[in-house]
């Protein structure tokens, strides 16, 4: 779908979502779009960064914005690409991605006064700044389930809140992922910006802010959930070494008796085979072979190595 928007009389705002063979077409006959730039914008599993034709006069930013998770699923991120030409911006968007058509959307309304557009990157950085603070609410979503989590564990630590602080780690993958692309990007436009304006350069300044602070939240919140992780995951570990410990003395005394009476199987004469209570005094053999092998290894520490 390519929908065009006037947004002044040199500017128009063209959305492009899963575009058809005809429409890619037309975006690179009648709007001056190369084929190599509109195969960034399109891919799906584009990295965020910064790209320039200088011949064709068009900067495209490939931006990763976080796109709410249906139900219980993992957080995800997507790119969206912004293409800057002579007379047009073109976004490039999905189904999932669509709600960026609608912060652009505001932001046209919002400067619909024409002295206000200035130049491309006067819609485009509002936007930037909206998707970057974004971020920060399933970061403290995580913060909250990592402390709630935490709680649990520090009841009764089980397998199940390991999962769990590993599926939050795995959503705060791709968090970190976007955040540090986006930051990356920002830095090389500002690089890039040099002819912006006092307050162009500040609406700049500000996004890559933002931008750098939900970095910092996320790598702070993951370095967290990483180290708590492996510590539980060490006491699951030490839990479990202690009952194979348990189970190996178990399972050396307990072939002791097997070995006493096994001797009873043999056609040799055995001690006590004549007496009355030759019975008993086999059993009393046993126990005593038993409670001395448990003994011996108990206090050779070995229990506690």
């Amino acid at each position: 779908m390519l929908t065009v928007t006037p947004v002044t009389p040199h500017l128009n705002w063209i959305n492009v979502q899963n575009p058809t063979s005809e429409e890619t077409i037309k975006l690179v006959t009648q709007y001056q779009v190369t084929d190599e730039m509109l195969a960034y914008a399109i891919d799906p599993d584009e990295r965020a960064r910064v790209e320039a034709d200088p011949r064709a006069n068009i900067t495209l930013l490939i931006f990763d914005v976080y796109c709410v998770p249906d139900d219980d699923a993992e957080s995800q991120t997507a790119p969206i690409g912004i293409m800057f030409t002579n007379d047009n911006l073109i976004t490039f968007t999905t189904e999932q991605t669509n709600f960026v058509t609608e912060l652009l959307e505001e932001q046209v309304d919002h400067k619909s006064d024409t002295q206000h557009i200035n130049d491309q990157i006067d819609l485009v950085l509002p936007m930037l700044y909206q998707l970057s603070t974004d971020y920060f609410a399933p970061i403290r979503q995580a913060d909250s389930q990592r402390v709630e989590i935490q709680r649990s564990l520090e009841r009764r630590t089980d397998r199940k809140a390991i999962a769990a602080f590993v599926n939050l780690e795995t959503g705060l993958i791709y968090i970190l992922t976007s955040l540090r692309g986006n930051v990356s990007l920002l830095k090389d436009l500002k690089r890039r910006s040099r002819n912006l304006t006092t307050q162009q350069t500040n609406d700049l300044d500000d996004v890559l802010i933002e931008a750098e602070q939900g970095l910092e939240m996320a790598t702070m919140t993951s370095n967290i959930i990483e180290r708590i992780s492996n510590a539980y995951s060490k006491v699951l570990d030490s839990n479990l070494n202690n009952t194979m410990r348990f189970l190996t003395i178990y399972s050396i005394v307990l072939t002791i008796p097997s070995i006493v009476f096994g001797f009873f199987g043999q056609n040799v004469h055995l001690p006590f085979e004549s007496s009355p209570i030759g019975w008993e005094l086999t059993i009393m053999v046993m126990l005593v072979l038993a409670v001395l092998t448990m003994w011996l290894l108990m206090n050779n520490h070995w229990w506690r190595k």
